[in-house]
């Protein structure tokens, strides 16, 4: 009996043992496995299926390829400073990342592992699922028994900063239903790169039809003119020139070619054209000397003559108005001058359009011009038969609208003069404000400018009817004019070295601080990022002489602004007739 219940203990042993699952079992599809067991395509092993002794979660690991190489030299750098390491580990905030998910364990359930990408804003939102595929031969690790990778596109996130860590976190279970999770982060920064000129930039840059960033310097005793490609890279060597401080002003491009003029700030200064394709001198005005006066006040773009030759038109501070030509003849007038008793102060600067042209003086008026018998004369229909319109005791800035030629003094805050006649329509806020503003803009159907240099920094907003002004305290002093992008986004650059973002005037979307000792004077502008994509590139420089390139979440300028910028349009061209460039 003793030896029945023994052979009977070894048969039913036997038999549990062929009822157990083998983990070990080789396979090339389900059907394989027995007992409910299913192929892992991976390992091509049968891996069990709710193993009630399996209470061991898997355990993930998430690998962050490096970011690609940059460039870093005394005279370019792409890494951002003020990132963790440095910037040798962050991520543009326009570019892609491949990230792999692993696990040791065997028996992961490939169909429940899930990697999450988190914004950063206050409201960031639902994370973003990547989707995740079979990581390739060239993967380090794809001989983990368990390997995914997967590509984060970083522009299409949420991102209010200026650089931050976004949140990654994956999750999954093993055929036991155990849940693993692991978490990292990636650093992001909209940092593109800094282009170190070595002399102040109180300019602000011109973007060319084909890209090419143009800018000027100014160190008091003399000045360069620079062109940059988009990586930051130099076009052609910097052209010396006399102190520049009055932007520069791109024509229109023909055949390839496309001219930037340029007025210098010396004691005598001159208006200069250059071919943007590779810093060659077209023309030159005067031919020799100067005009006993620094062109501080940045030129518009102007056509003029019979045959309405394309040009500049500047003013050489208590000398002469200078309208430079470089296509026409010597007989028609490369260099058509007047004299004038007026001056500019920086950054003041000429609008115009068609036969009319407004100049914002130093001494807190409007002074109108036209083209007559093909010269530029005072518009003595203007200001009730004086030519000018005073709206102040200091510095104007000004833009041109529709119907009105719009500007910005201390006594007024923004103000409006009728164009045909220059009757003030309007300011606002009552009482002006403390200091010299900054150039005005118009945002959401706004008027938004700085206060410039007062005790209490601010920012203010006020409607196109010019009724009650909002002011909105800000960190640090706003001198330049703010520039309005694409998706509703206005961004300016402070006297204290940083740049910000608002949603609109009161709402606060970003703001980063771009190294010691760092001030912008200038005022920024937008270009177009990658073809195709939703981010674009801002441009500012700095009066310790570094030209910064950061990208932000605007395609480009706003073109449902009638004037989004520090003279109207990426080339500066001061003139409303001019297109505002829309993005590939």
């Amino acid at each position: 009996m003793r030896t029945g219940i023994s052979t009977l203990g070894i048969l039913t042993a036997l038999l549990l043992v062929g009822a157990c699952f083998d983990p070990t079992r080789p396979c090339s599809t389900n059907t394989d496995c027995e007992n409910g067991g299913t192929c892992d395509p991976g390992t091509k092993t049968c891996v069990a299926a709710g193993n009630p002794n399996d209470k061991t979660a898997p355990v993930f690991s998430i690998v962050v390829t490096p970011p690609p190489s940059r460039q870093d030299t005394t005279k370019l750098t792409e890494f951002d400073p003020g990132s963790p390491d440095a910037g040798r580990g962050a991520f543009r905030r326009d570019e892609s990342v491949v990230v792999t998910v692993t696990s040791s364990d065997p028996d992961v359930d490939a169909s429940s592992v899930k990697l999450l990408v988190h914004g950063v804003a206050a409201n960031p939102g639902t994370a973003v699922e990547v989707q995740l595929g079979s990581c390739g031969a060239t993967n380090p690790a794809a001989s983990n028994p368990f390997c995914r990778e997967g590509t984060v596109e970083l522009a299409p996130l949420p991102f209010e900063a200026f650089r931050a860590v976004m949140p990654l976190e994956v999750s999954g279970s093993d055929l036991s239903d155990n849940v693993g999770r692991a978490d990292a982060g990636l650093n992001v920064t909209r940092w593109k790169w800094r282009y170190a000129a070595g002399a102040p930039i109180y300019t602000t840059p011109a973007i060319a039809d084909d890209g090419t960033i143009v800018f000027g310097t100014s160190d008091g005793g003399s000045g360069a003119l620079y062109a940059l490609l988009a990586d930051g890279s130099e076009k052609w060597a910097p052209v010396a020139l006399e102190p520049i401080k009055a932007s520069p002003t791109l024509g229109t491009a023909d055949g390839g070619q496309q001219l930037t003029y340029v007025g210098t700030a010396g004691a005598n200064g001159r208006l200069v054209a250059i071919d943007v394709r590779d810093g060659s001198l077209s023309s030159v005005c005067p031919t020799s000397g100067g005009y006993g006066g620094p062109i501080v006040g940045t030129p518009a773009l102007v056509k003029s003559g019979p045959q309405s030759f394309e040009g500049a038109l500047g003013v050489a501070n208590g000398a002469k108005m200078v309208n430079i030509r470089p296509t026409a003849s010597a007989a028609d007038g490369i260099c058509l001058v007047s004299d004038v008793t007026i001056t500019q102060a920086y950054p003041s600067s000429v609008v115009a359009q068609v036969s009319d042209a407004f100049v914002g003086t130093a001494e807190g008026a409007v002074r109108a011009y036209k083209v007559l018998s093909g010269n530029w004369v005072a518009n003595t229909t203007w200001g009730g038969g004086l030519g000018y319109s005073p709206v102040g005791n200091a510095p104007v800035q000004l833009s041109f609208l529709a119907s009105a030629v719009v500007g910005t003094t201390s006594l007024r805050g923004v103000f409006s003069l009728e164009q045909d006649t220059g009757v003030l329509q309007g300011s606002s806020p009552d009482g002006g404000v403390e200091a010299d503003p900054g150039g005005v803009i118009v945002f959401g159907g706004e008027y938004l400018f700085g206060g410039g240099i007062a005790p209490s920094p601010a920012l203010y907003s006020s409607p196109l009817s010019l009724g009650t002004a909002a002011r909105i305290p800000i960190s640090e002093a706003l001198v330049g004019t703010p520039v309005a992008g694409l998706g509703g986004l206005a961004y300016f650059a402070t006297a204290g070295g940083s740049l910000e973002s608002r949603s609109s005037a009161s709402t606060h979307n970003w703001s980063g601080f771009l190294g010691g000792g760092e001030s912008f004077a200038g005022s920024p502008t937008i270009g177009c990022g990658p073809q195709g994509s939703a981010s674009g590139v801002l441009f500012v420089g700095s009066t310790s002489g570094n030209l910064f390139a950061v990208i932000v979440d605007s395609a480009g300028l706003d073109p449902s602004s009638p004037w989004p910028k520090y003279q109207h349009d990426l080339r500066n061209t001061g003139n409303p007739a001019t297109p505002i460039q829309s993005c590939p």
